[in-house]
């Protein structure tokens, strides 16, 4: 049985009461042994979140980065400072990093290199088959770095429409990215969908062929949704 992911993220959408709240009752869920379950809070509440979920299988980790040293970046976030905290992992180029905040394509990849070269692992995501950079992550990953890497498929959109891409067209850009990573030694790289995930529709999403698990948006913010992702497995 292959791992799954379930990815929420919060975005900026809870005020720190919400966001403490769901926490305590995201850490009350039984996990299942063929599950992996990543939440990404604001940064301005990662670390009360990451304390609350700490003896838990619930793992929190960054929606963004900005540089990997300490430095003269006002309003950023480097890697050392979310490894002080014990964030491990972060998300990285999500749409609405490069739409609302116009992240080029090019200061991505260089955030992207950057990672990839570091003790944290990262959740890459793209919304075209051309948008993955397939030269970067052949060479900079390793053997035995496979794993520090996730990919996420979030067609720009179906990012916050409730409108959810195909089956038939998830399929087709999994495995299109699948067989491509496999001729690149780098076939145990998951691939996660996102893109209106909620309840309704995960089981059928999960259940679709080279789809490792889901980027959940706004369906994450909410436990019955959350739970109903879960259970959906």
């Amino acid at each position: 049985m292959k791992k799954l992911h379930i990815v929420g993220n919060w975005k900026m959408s809870l005020n720190k009461e919400d966001s403490l709240k769901l926490a305590h009752n995201i850490k009350l869920i039984n996990n299942k042994d063929n599950l992996n379950i990543e939440v990404a809070p604001t940064s301005l509440y990662l670390a009360e979140i990451a304390e609350i979920l700490q003896d838990s299988d619930i793992s929190v980790i960054s929606q963004n980065f900005d540089f990997q040293n300490l430095g003269s970046f006002t309003g950023g976030i480097c890697l050392d400072q979310l490894k002080e905290i014990g964030v491990n992992k972060t998300i990285l180029g999500h749409s609405e990093r490069r739409s609302n905040f116009n992240e080029s394509n090019e200061q991505i990849n260089n955030k992207l290199e950057i990672i990839l070269n570091s003790d944290l692992d990262v959740i890459f995501c793209f919304d075209s088959y051309e948008q993955v950079p397939f030269d970067i992550l052949s060479t900079n990953l390793k053997d035995n770095s496979k794993l520090k890497l996730t990919l996420a498929y979030e067609p720009t959109w179906a990012i916050g429409t409730g409108k959810t891409a195909s089956i038939e067209h998830i399929e087709e850009i999994h495995t299109k990215v699948k067989e491509t990573l496999e001729e690149n030694m780098l076939q145990e790289i998951p691939i996660l969908y996102g893109g209106s995930v909620n309840s309704s529709n995960s089981k059928e999403i999960l259940d679709t062929n080279n789809v490792d698990g889901v980027l959940v948006g706004g369906a994450s913010t909410k436990i019955d949704q959350l739970l109903g992702i879960v259970n959906s497995i």
